[in-house]
C-alpha cells in the first residue's frame, strides 16, 4: 500500500541567523510509503545549487526521511518564509510541507542625506543645516554616531550642534564647517558607515596664507605680485589698488590678469619715481560677495639682501660637519644662501655650497683641521655681509673616541646624582639614629634609679597638719651640694611646695598636730592613684624637706630630737610599703618627731625598713 506522509518537520529552534555565515537546517518526513521527496523553498521559490545544497537520506526501516539545507543568508532574506515540502508521488495529495520565517541579522546600513528643504549649492556662512541618517538593520541600531572628515562629533548645544539618532543640526554654520560628513551606526552585529555627503559652504574670498608680501624693484624694473585667495564658489573677478603716501589709486584692469585656475591674479607692476613705491591691495569677488579684507603687498626698492644670523655649527665629525642659520630680509629679491669653508692655518678653500635655505651639510673635509666659515646671502642687487664661524674637524684618535665621550658626558651625571641621593638618605639615618640614642639614653637613666620608685610630684601635706618645717635662710648654697647630687631628690624651693615652718622651733610637734588621720588621708588616696597605673610591687618616696640651719648644728642640740644625728644631708625619705597600705591604723596616735608621723600610717611596719636616710 502507499501512503502520503503523516508529517514533515524542520529541526530547527528558529534561532537569529547572522547574514553571510553558512547555516545547515534539517528536515524530516514520517510515514510516506515508498519514501518521500524533500524540496526547500524560500516564498514558493525551488532553492537550487549552488547557493543551496541540501541531500537526503533514509532510516534503515524506510518510515523516516531526512533533509538537510545548507546555505549562506543575506540580509535580504530577512522576514522571508522558508519551506521543506515531503512529496509522494505514487498518492494523490501526497504532498506535505513544514515552514518557519526567517530572522536574518546583520550589520546596520545607513544612508546619510542632507535636508530635503536645502539646496546643496546655495548654503552660506550663516544658514542652518541638518542632516538625517535613515538606518537599515535587524536589530534596530542601539547607537548612531556623526563623523565630520572622519573625526567623530559631540553634542554641543552652545555651539549650534544639535544631534540625535537619526538627525544633526548645524546651527549658524562657519565655513571652518565644511566638508564631509557621515554617520555610523551600530548593533550586535557591528558596526556600519553611511554614506559621505560633502557640505559646501559659500563664502567670501579670504587671502591665501604664506604668500609672499614684500616687493623689492628697482626703478624701471618690472615685477609680478601674486595675490591667492581662498572661496567658494571661486572668485569671478579681482580688484587691484595702489596706496603711496600721498594718495590711493584704482591700477587699471590692463595691468593685471587672473590665471586660470580663477583663485589668484598676477599684477604686473614698473615703479617709475619715488611715489611709485608703496602698498598694493587686491580684492576678489564670488557669488557670495567680495572680500572684506583685502591682500596687501609691500612695493620697496630693491637692495642687497640682510645677512643670516643666528648660526650654529653642529654634528662635528674627522670629516663633516652641519650650519644651520635663519635667513634675513631677502631685499625684496629672491636669495640663495653661500657657505665657505677655509683652512685657518693655510686660507685655502675647503669647501663651497649655495643652497636655498641657510641649511648647510659639508662633507670630505680632512681631519684634525681649524676652519674658518664664511655664510653670506645673495640675492640679483649683491651679497649681504659675511657671517664668520670658527670650526674643527676631529683628529683620528677623537673619532675613535667620539662615541665614547658621549656615553661619559651621560655618565658624568650619574656619580653627582649618586652623592646628593647618598647625602640625603645619610641625613635621614642620622636622624633617625639621634632619635633612637635619646630614646635609649633616657630609658637607661631610668634603669639606674631603684627600680620601683617614682618621685612625687609633689607633696600633699595640709598647712594645718605641721609635721616638718623648713626654716628659708639667706645660706642658700649651705646644701647647693646635695641638690647637684643626682641620687637626691632636690628640696623644693617654691612657695607652692613649702611645708609650714615654726620660726621658735627647728623642728616641733604639738600633741593637736600629731593626730594624722588627715595625712593618712592624703597618702591613702594618693596610694589608690598610683595603683591605678604602677605595678603592686612600686613603692612610692615621700619627701621631708627639713630646715636649713645658718650653721652647723651641735651634737647636743640634734640630740634633742632622739636618735637623729647631724648630717649634711637634711633630706628624709619615708618608704611606703603598698602591700600593707590596705590596713588602716587602729586610732590615730602621737607620733615621735620623725617618725611617728610614718609609722602611724603602718604600724606593722619594722621602723628600720621606714626611715632611710640619703647617703652622702
Amino acid at each position: 500500500m502507499h501512503f502520503r506522509p503523516l508529517a514533515v518537520e524542520i529541526l530547527t529552534s528558529n534561532n537569529p541567523l547572522s547574514a553571510e555565515r553558512r547555516y545547515e537546517i534539517p528536515c524530516q518526513s514520517y510515514g510516506s510509503r515508498p519514501t518521500a521527496k524533500i524540496t526547500w523553498l524560500i516564498e514558493g521559490k525551488e532553492l537550487k545549487a549552488p547557493r543551496y545544497l541540501y541531500n537526503q537520506s533514509e532510516s534503515t526501516d524506510g518510515n523516516v526521511t531526512t533533509s538537510t539545507l545548507s546555505f549562506v543568508p543575506t540580509r535580504h532574506e530577512n522576514g522571508l518564509t522558508l519551506t521543506c515540502r515531503a512529496v509522494n508521488r505514487q498518492v494523490r495529495r501526497g504532498a506535505s510541507e513544514a515552514t518557519i520565517k526567517l530572522n536574518v541579522f546583520y550589520v546596520p546600513l545607513p544612508v546619510l542625506t542632507l535636508g530635503s528643504n536645502l539646496n546643496p549649492d546655495d548654503i552660506e556662512e550663516g544658514d542652518d543645516v541638518y542632516f538625517e541618517c535613515k538606518v537599515n538593520a535587524n536589530p534596530w541600531a542601539y547607537k548612531v554616531l556623526w563623523r565630520h572628515n572622519g573625526k567623530t562629533m559631540q553634542h554641543n548645544l552652545k555651539g549650534g550642534v544639535i544631534m540625535s539618532s537619526s538627525d544633526l543640526a548645524l546651527q549658524g554654520i562657519t565655513k571652518s564647517q565644511m566638508g564631509n560628513y557621515s554617520c555610523v551606526a551600530s548593533n550586535v552585529e557591528g558596526d556600519g558607515e553611511s554614506n559621505i555627503v560633502n557640505l559646501k559652504i559659500m563664502y567670501k574670498p579670504i587671502c591665501h596664507n604664506d604668500q609672499k608680501r614684500i616687493y623689492g624693484v628697482a626703478r624701471h624694473e618690472t615685477t609680478k605680485v601674486l595675490c591667492e585667495v581662498e572661496s567658494y564658489p571661486p572668485p569671478d573677478s579681482f580688484k587691484w589698488a595702489f596706496n603711496n603716501s600721498a594718495e590711493t589709486i584704482d591700477v587699471p584692469q590692463t595691468r593685471y590678469h587672473s590665471e586660470t585656475h580663477r583663485f589668484s591674479s598676477t599684477l604686473t607692476y614698473t615703479p617709475i619715481s619715488e611715489l611709485d613705491y608703496g602698498t598694493v591691495m587686491c580684492w576678489a569677488s564670488n557669488l557670495a560677495g567680495r572680500q572684506s579684507e583685502p591682500c596687501v603687498f609691500h612695493i620697496v626698492t630693491a637692495g642687497k639682501p640682510d645677512p643670516p644670523f643666528n648660526c650654529t655649527i653642529s654634528n662635528a665629525t674627522s670629516e663633516s660637519l652641519s650650519v644651520n642659520c635663519i635667513e634675513g630680509f631677502d631685499g625684496g629679491l629672491p636669495q640663495y644662501s653661500i657657505l665657505e669653508v677655509y683652512d685657518q692655518l693655510t686660507d685655502v678653500l675647503q669647501a663651497n655650497i649655495s643652497d636655498r635655505f641657510p641649511t648647510f651639510g659639508v662633507d670630505g673635509l680632512a681631519a684634525g683641521k681649524l676652519l674658518k666659515i664664511v655664510i653670506y646671502a645673495s640675492n640679483a642687487k649683491g651679497k649681504s655681509e659675511p657671517v664668520v664661524l670658527e670650526g674643527y674637524t676631529l683628529s683620528a684618535a677623537e673619532k675613535q673616541t667620539v662615541l665614547s665621550l658621549g656615553v661619559q658626558n651621560q655618565l658624568e651625571i650619574v656619580p653627582v646624582l649618586g652623592i646628593l641621593v647618598g647625602f640625603v638618605l645619610m641625613m635621614f639615618i642620622l636622624t633617625i639614629a639621634t632619635i633612637v640614642y635619646i630614646k635609649i639614653r633616657g630609658y637607661r637613666k631610668r634603669r639606674k634609679s631603684p627600680r620601683g620608685l617614682h618621685r612625687p610630684a609633689f607633696l600633699a601635706v595640709s598647712s594645718k597638719t605641721n609635721i616638718v618645717t623648713e626654716r628659708r635662710t639667706e645660706n642658700d648654697d649651705f646644701f647647693e651640694k646635695d641638690e647637684k647630687n643626682p641620687d637626691l631628690i632636690p628640696t623644693y624651693r617654691d612657695s607652692d611646695h613649702q611645708l609650714d615652718s615654726d620660726p621658735g622651733n627647728h623642728y616641733s610637734l604639738s600633741p593637736q598636730q600629731s593626730i594624722v588621720t588627715p595625712l593618712a588621708e592624703a597618702f591613702l588616696a594618693r596610694d589608690r592613684a598610683h595603683e591605678l597605673h604602677n605595678a603592686n610591687d612600686q613603692v612610692t618616696y615621700a619627701e621631708l624637706a627639713l630646715v636649713r640651719p645658718t650653721s652647723l648644728e651641735t651634737k647636743n642640740d640634734l640630740n634633742k630630737f632622739g636618735s637623729l644625728r647631724r648630717r649634711d644631708d637634711q633630706t628624709i625619705y619615708a618608704q611606703i610599703d603598698h602591700d600593707r597600705r590596705g590596713i588602716p591604723p587602729s586610732k590615730p596616735a602621737f607620733i615621735s618627731p620623725i617618725v611617728s608621723p610614718v609609722s602611724s600610717l603602718f604600724p606593722e611596719t619594722n621602723k628600720d625598713n621606714i626611715i632611710k636616710k640619703s647617703s652622702p
